[in-house]
């Protein structure tokens, strides 16, 4: 039997494939030395619901995502995406993205998201600072939200305002 062919019982993997969300969330899971059950607890998922998961039986809702996120220190964008494969991804970001979701939802998270991933290649590579970051993420945020506002202003009627 070759070693380059994907089997899942004993999790070889041929070098260069991606991982799915289910293997991503065991592979955290373990990294952090938690079992099924904490994280499941630590989720608000039945312990079935996480090993379904982690067996890439289901795919986990939207909601259950950004809790998986939470317990296990990642970003959506790290377990969602398969292509990326660095827990830390996205982290900075995650703050700024959560607090536009509970104003202006999904697709509002999507775009700051989108926004946030395509500024972010401006930063590879070098050195800046943490503060410097998140001064750039703060000012990228308040832009977006003065040009939410400003469209909600201008293009709702103001029977629908609030």
């Amino acid at each position: 039997m070759s070693i380059e062919l994907l089997r899942k019982s004993d999790g070889l993997r041929k070098e260069g494939t991606m991982k799915t969300i289910g293997e991503k969330i065991r592979d955290r899971r373990l990294d952090l030395g938690l079992k099924q059950q904490e994280v499941a607890e630590k989720a608000n998922l039945s312990l079935r619901t996480l090993s379904k998961y982690e067996t890439d039986i289901v795919k986990p809702r939207a909601l259950n995502v950004r809790r998986l996120c939470t317990v296990l220190g990642v970003s959506e964008a790290y377990l969602t995406n398969p292509e990326i494969d660095d827990p830390t991804y996205g982290l900075e970001e995650a703050p700024y993205v959560d607090a536009v979701r509970e104003k202006y939802g999904k697709k509002g998270a999507d775009e700051v998201s989108g926004l946030l991933s395509g500024v972010r290649s401006y930063m590879a590579g070098g050195d800046v600072p943490l503060e410097d970051k998140e001064l750039f993420f703060e000012a990228v945020m308040e832009a977006y939200v003065a040009a939410k506002n400003e469209a909600h202003d201008k293009f709702t009627p103001k029977k629908y305002r609030k």
